[in-house]
């Protein structure tokens, strides 16, 4: 067993109670990371169409948990028939897609519990799925979290700002509610 496999295996709960919320300050103009983990360049996710920025513009994290959190206070805007993917509408306009996996639609949900529905209101830092690493590695897809801002050209400056001076094989290593994006109209 690697390193990052310790890591992961350490933080990722078994137990089916529903997790407890992640407390971080944050600002409205910031998307925060929702789990902890390598932080990867868009252009380095193994998905055509989030790598080419199709979807907009964010960053992929390969995960050491199992616990999506909310990346900031806004209403469950989408949610998949899968629970694989949701999305985060925040009142700064920010319009979030959190997508867990490579391909992960074809496992049909199995692996992943929904803790939110869609139109409900949502705090910064609470749990918003949990996803089985094993099931995700079991079905030959890897577990790569994707983080979206879908519309980047509604404000007038995106920043990424995800950095950290913890490195893993040269990656950042990032914690929940770290800031990621700063996006301001």
């Amino acid at each position: 067993m690697n390193l990052l496999q310790k890591i992961r295996n350490s933080f990722t709960s078994t137990d089916e109670t529903v997790p407890a919320a992640a407390s971080f300050a944050t600002r409205p103009d910031t998307i925060y990371a929702p789990i902890s983990g390598m932080l990867v360049s868009m252009p380095e996710i193994n998905d055509e169409i989030i790598s080419s920025g199709l979807l907009g513009d964010g960053y992929g994290i390969l995960p050491v948990g199992n616990v999506i959190y909310a990346p900031a206070t806004g209403r469950i805007d989408t949610v998949t028939v899968t629970n694989h993917a949701i999305g985060v509408l925040t009142p700064a306009g920010h319009e979030i897609l959190i997508h867990v996996g490579i391909d992960t639609v074809k496992m049909e949900g199995k692996g992943f519990k929904r803790l939110v529905e869609a139109g409900d209101q949502v705090v910064a830092g609470q749990p918003l799925l949990t996803f089985d690493p094993a099931a995700i590695a079991a079905a030959g897809y890897e577990d790569m979290v994707s983080i979206v801002l879908f519309n980047p050209e509604a404000f007038s400056k995106v920043r990424h700002v995800g950095e950290s001076s913890t490195l893993i094989d040269n990656r950042p290593l990032v914690k929940v509610g770290d800031p990621l994006i700063v996006a301001k109209l």
